[in-house]
């Protein structure tokens, strides 16, 4: 069945993360029925007041439920057509609440599941990545029409704008900077993920490696935003143990959790000494246009601050 524009409801989940912001970016100007689930009545608050203001708002419907609870899972997926899931990272019940809601979808007879997982699930030493393996096993043995998308580390991540504000900049390092690693731009993560909602039965029953970047280093990174900004910048590697003390409630916003640090701190050390690599190729091919890459994202955020200031 080919996607409706007018009667398709598309529902999406952890509504308030950066993921699904990019998605709703490519979907608002066109999809009349937009249903965002968050998890806290803050949270739902928050986006009702984000949307509002803007045109065709009326199109958004958010939703505050608990995804552990199959009954809630039951009740957000009513009269849905696709769902975008976007599991939350690093919540203890990630892998719980992937079968909650595949297990949903599939009573609801959605005609398309998307799945938002990651760069290498199998690497089975990092458990956020390993528990979303799981995931990708029960929803391709569910029957359901679906799509898994594997994003990396998203290159928003890198603090650019503090270093761009400094008269002396210096990167906090939290692993080697000599190791390579690939990343993921939000907006072609966005533009690409609302193709495979657009093109539905395109993309059934695909994996999609979705990388931006070429293996950099931190090293890497640096120097070429020096050489942009005519700046030296230094790199200042983190102690382990001073980064790992509450690095889960800082970069997600959940409260410290005895499974979510084990996960924080096995992807820190993972990542410190082997990194993650994959090819931009796939999401080339997804695109119909080259990725961006970390020279060009640098390029962007310099020239939108030159324009805010202007």
């Amino acid at each position: 069945m080919a996607a409706s524009h007018e009667n398709d409801v598309i529902l999406i989940t952890s509504a308030r993360g950066k993921q699904a912001n990019s998605l709703v970016r490519f979907l608002l100007p066109t999809w009349k029925h937009l249903r965002l689930v968050v998890k806290s009545e803050a949270s739902r608050e928050e986006l009702l007041k984000k949307y509002t203001s803007k045109p065709l708002a009326s199109n958004i419907e958010v939703i505050q439920a608990d995804l552990t609870q199959p009954d809630d899972c039951a009740n957000i997926v009513e009269g849905v057509t696709a769902v975008f899931h976007i599991g939350p990272s690093f919540h203890p019940k990630e892998t719980e609440i992937g079968y909650n809601m595949i297990d949903a979808a599939t009573s609801a007879h959605i005609t398309h599941f998307i799945y938002s997982s990651v760069l290498h699930p199998s690497l089975r030493k990092l458990l956020n990545h390993d528990c979303k393996r799981y995931v990708e096993e029960y929803l391709i043995e569910s029957g359901l029409p679906y799509t898994i998308l594997q994003p990396s580390t998203f290159i928003e991540q890198f603090p650019l704008q503090k270093l761009l504000s400094e008269e002396h900049p210096v990167f906090p390092a939290r692993r080697d900077p000599t190791v390579p690693f690939s990343y993921t731009n939000l907006i072609d993560y966005g533009e690409a993920a609302a193709k495979v909602l657009e093109e539905r039965q395109k993309h059934f029953w695909a994996t999609y490696q979705l990388v931006s970047t070429a293996p950099l280093t931190y090293q890497n990174m640096c120097v070429t935003l020096g050489g942009l900004i005519e700046k030296e910048v230094k790199i200042e590697v983190l102690p382990f143990q001073a980064f790992v003390e509450g690095s889960v409630e800082a970069m997600f916003g959940l409260p410290e959790h005895p499974r979510s640090r084990d996960e924080a701190q096995r992807m820190l050390l993972y990542y410190n000494y082997r990194g993650l690599v994959g090819s931009t190729n796939v999401l080339r091919w997804v695109l119909g246009r080259e990725t961006t890459r970390w020279e060009a994202y640098v390029r962007d955020v310099i020239e939108h601050n030159e324009d805010q200031e202007g």
